[in-house]
C-alpha cells in the first residue's frame, strides 16, 4: 500500500473526502489548521453534492495549488502563472482519468471501482479509500507542479496561523 494512503487512513475514517483530503495534506505540510477551509471543501465531495459536477480530487487539487499561488490578500498578487498552473494540473487530471470517461466523480469513481474489481454503487458517496491510488498521484502532481512553477507552499503563512 502507498505509504501516503496509510497516513490518510484516520482522516478517511473520520469521514472526509477526497477534496478535503488534498486540502488537509496542503495544510499538514504546512503546520496549519484552517478547520473553515477544511469544512468548505466539503462542498466539493462527490461530484458537487451528487451534482454531477467533477471528481472533487479534480477541484480540490485546484483549490490546494490556488490556495498557495492565489490571491488572498488586497495586498497580495496572484503568482504571474497561476491560470497555466491551474491549466496543467486540470489537463494531466483529464489525461490521468480518460480511461474512466471522464473528469466527474460519477465517471472516476466507478472506473477506480472497476480497475479494483469493486463494485460502485449509485448514488452512494465514492469511498475516498477506493479512490486513494488516484489521490495519491494527484498529491504527487501537486507537489511536482508546486516544484515546476516554483511555489513556496508556506509563503502565505503567517507565524499566527501554524498550528
Amino acid at each position: 500500500m502507498n505509504p501516503l494512503l496509510l497516513e490518510l487512513l484516520p482522516w478517511v475514517r473520520q469521514g472526509y473526502c477526497c477534496s478535503q483530503l488534498l486540502l488537509l495534506l496542503l495544510l499538514q505540510a504546512q503546520g496549519v489548521e484552517n478547520p473553515a477551509l477544511v469544512r468548505a471543501m466539503q462542498g466539493l465531495c462527490v461530484g458537487i453534492g451528487y451534482a454531477g459536477g467533477p471528481c472533487g480530487l479534480l477541484t480540490g487539487g485546484a483549490a490546494a495549488l490556488a490556495l498557495v499561488a492565489g490571491k488572498g490578500e488586497d495586498a497580495e498578487q496572484a503568482h504571474p502563472q497561476l491560470n497555466a498552473l491551474l491549466n496543467d494540473y486540470a489537463q494531466w487530471f483529464a489525461e490521468r482519468t480518460r480511461a474512466y470517461g471522464g473528469t466527474g466523480c460519477d465517471e472516476v469513481a466507478p472506473g477506480l471501482a472497476a480497475e479494483q474489481g469493486r463494485a460502485s454503487v449509485p448514488g452512494q458517496p465514492a469511498d475516498p479509500a477506493g479512490c486513494g491510488d488516484l489521490l495519491a498521484d494527484c498529491w504527487e502532481k501537486i507537489l511536482d507542479l508546486m516544484q515546476t512553477y516554483e511555489l513556496d507552499y508556506m509563503a502565505h503563512v503567517s507565524p499566527g496561523e501554524k498550528a
